[in-house]
């Protein structure tokens, strides 16, 4: 007889409600680790790692204009200093630069570089073959299921609590207008 995993010993005589709440919530960071690993792999060969393909494509969709750090922070719901130090790193790298933005010469806008351009055209169907795969288990419906499930609960977990109203998260505030690029319809996103 197997013995019960780690999480089963400690979830044990708690009531079913919260053990399902527990253990779906460990699931879903393993599920997420599990994914960006595998990703993070994919892209291994080209020098980089999700977080920065994420970073590269959304510089690179300039369809609202040019992305500002401050948006790419809210996007990827990471703090100031890890953006800066992000951006740092795909600077080393030649793929994005920073310049003064137009209306206001005190900000700064982010482009993609001519070289960041190219990786990201060879990276993106890698990162898609690597989604497709990580969610392959499920198949088409499962993923369907999944989506909409997390999109319900995404939802879910916008809306302060009124406990917290008045207070500022520790990803800030800024989370009461959607990001650009936020997962909304129409979205690339994580693409």
């Amino acid at each position: 007889m197997a013995s019960p995993s780690r999480l089963d010993r400690l979830l044990a005589g708690h009531p079913d409600t919260l053990v399902d709440v527990i253990a779906a919530s460990r699931l879903l960071f393993r599920t997420a680790h599990l994914l960006a690993a595998r990703i993070d792999a994919a892209l291994a060969p080209l020098g980089i790692v999700m977080r920065e393909y994420l970073a590269l494509a959304l510089i690179a969709d300039d369809a609202v204009g040019p992305l500002r750090p401050s948006d790419l922070s809210t996007t990827l719901d990471a703090s100031r200093t890890q953006i800066t130090r992000l951006l740092d790193g795909l600077e080393k790298k030649g793929l994005v630069q920073r310049l003064p933005a137009k209306q206001d010469r005190r900000s700064l806008a982010l482009a993609p570089t001519e070289a960041g351009g190219a990786l990201l055209h060879k990276a993106a169907p890698m990162v898609h073959a690597a989604y497709l795969a990580g969610w392959k288990g499920i198949g088409t419906d499962g993923t369907h299921a999944a989506h909409q499930l997390l999109r319900r609960l995404d939802a879910a977990l916008m809306v302060k609590p009124a406990a917290l109203a008045g207070t500022d998260s520790a990803a800030g505030s800024s989370n009461d207008t959607p990001a650009r690029g936020s997962d909304k319809p129409g979205s690339k996103v994580g693409s």
